[in-house]
């Protein structure tokens, strides 16, 4: 407000001074005219009228009574400066003033307040004359003060108004970014609901607010995921350990025989085997998410990696009734980790295998896509499938489908598999998706660049 105050002050000032000058220059030329009108009257005069001199002072005599109201005064000089007539109101300190630059058609002077134009009278056939005519310039200097003396007021109601208005611009400029400032002041852990108001007026602060509440979403989409998360493994650990605090408290209840402490201790190490399992996939998941911006460059061919997969596979399939089988199209390569990829795999066939009933197939599949340049690991099993409103939730951490859970005698997984291929496959700048019927069975479709 200040520097806005100062710099219209500024401009008032030079405004004034610019319109001082501007009226003077105007005032005087126009002045400058009339008085050279007058001035080419004594030149006609004299044409008109020479060498009758006393009719042509006569003539003079005349134009110079005619714009006495006027402030006007005539003097009629020879060539070598000497008046031959001057009228009534021609001040002593003009007459008296010797003509400079006789050689000049045409002369403008200031003497004090008056002003004059001294023409150069040379015709053919005639004596070369000087004429002066002038006026006083108190006039207009009179018009002048008074026309500055009314700017200065404008300028005076510019230089008042100008702080008021600035402070009210600078509110409203203002307002917005201390709304702004006051909401993410408060902004809490606990309150990520709140967000910042948008005005509607599509301009950069609007943008700002947009932005920001984007970015709010996401720390609040954040921050439920990791609650979430964290809930939900408080709840995956609490079962085993549950399981083997409660073996433990019973094993010692009382004096048992040696095979019941045996049986105990391996209800126990299966106990601690899974929870040992869970404890490596959520470490997995964090170091997926931490090493989320380091992308692999390690050429690794996926083909022997599949193969191997496949052949590991081959008797959990047997057992259970399932027949595997692998079609594996040529040399595929990606850039990767091979450890990582061979465990996406892995954690695919160990989902359809397990989810998918004695007689029925599992269906492994690798090929190029060279349009895409792309390649393309396939997993379809004829198990009993995901429902379609679960689908979009198959990838979250924990979560398991109602159809997943009735599964007769098959060991309950943890619930992270799916979940850690997906970091996996997008840490590899790559996608998995999902295609299931419920009932007909699931096929998972992981897309990867070619090295």
């Amino acid at each position: 407000m200040l520097w806005n105050t100062a710099i219209v002050l500024l401009m008032t000032v030079a405004s004034l001074m610019i319109a001082r000058l501007a009226a003077r220059a105007t005032l005087y030329a126009d002045a400058d005219a009339e008085l050279r009108a007058g001035a080419n009257e004594v030149v006609y005069a004299l044409q008109d009228l020479y060498p009758n001199l006393e009719a042509v002072i006569g003539e003079i005599r005349r134009m110079a009574r005619s714009h006495e109201e006027r402030g006007w005064f005539v003097q009629f000089l020879t060539e070598d400066g000497q008046t031959l007539w001057k009228s009534v109101h021609c001040p002593t300190s003009v007459a008296n003033f010797p003509p400079s630059n006789l050689h000049r058609e045409e002369n403008i002077v200031q003497v004090g307040p008056y002003r004059y134009v001294r023409l150069r009278i040379a015709r053919p056939r005639l004596p070369v004359y000087h004429v002066r005519v002038g006026f006083y310039t108190t006039g207009l200097d009179d018009r002048l003060s008074a026309l500055v003396r009314q700017l200065i007021v404008v300028g005076g109601v510019l230089v008042l108004l100008t702080p008021v208005v600035g402070w009210w611009l600078a509110q409203r400029a203002t307002q917005p970014v201390a709304d702004i400032l006051h909401i993410a002041e408060h902004l809490r852990p606990t309150r990520l609901g709140d967000r910042l108001p948008v005005r509607g007026n599509r301009d950069e602060l609007d943008t700002l607010a947009r932005t920001i509440n984007r970015l709010l979403d996401q720390v609040a989409s954040h921050v439920d995921r990791q609650e979430q998360f964290v809930a939900d493994a408080a709840h995956e650990l609490r079962g085993p350990v549950a399981a083997i605090q409660s073996s433990l408290e019973v094993a010692l209840s009382k004096e048992r025989k040696p095979s019941d402490y045996q049986a105990t201790i391996e209800d126990t190490l299966h106990e601690t085997r899974q929870l040992a399992r869970l404890t490596n996939d959520l470490l997995l998941l964090a170091e997926g998410g931490a090493a989320a911006a380091a992308p692999p460059v390690a050429s690794v061919d996926l083909t022997p990696l599949v193969r191997q997969a496949a052949s590991m596979f081959a008797g959990v399939a047997e057992d259970r009734g399932v027949h595997l089988t692998a079609d594996l199209r040529g040399d595929v390569r990606v850039a990767g980790d091979a450890g990582y990829l061979r465990q996406v795999c892995s954690n695919l066939l160990d989902n359809a295998i397990r989810f998918t009933k004695a007689g029925g197939s599992v269906c492994l599949t690798l090929e190029q896509d060279h349009a895409r340049r792309e390649a393309i690991l396939g997993v379809a099993d004829t198990g009993c499938g995901i429902e379609e409103q679960n689908l979009p939730r198959v990838f979250d951490r924990f979560f398991q489908a109602d159809a997943a859970r009735d599964r007769g005698n098959i060991a309950r997984g943890g619930g992270l598999g799916l979940a850690i291929s997906k970091a996996i496959v997008e840490r590899h700048g790559g996608r998995i998706e999902v295609a299931s019927r419920l009932g007909h069975g699931t096929t998972f479709t992981v897309s990867l660049p070619l090295a």
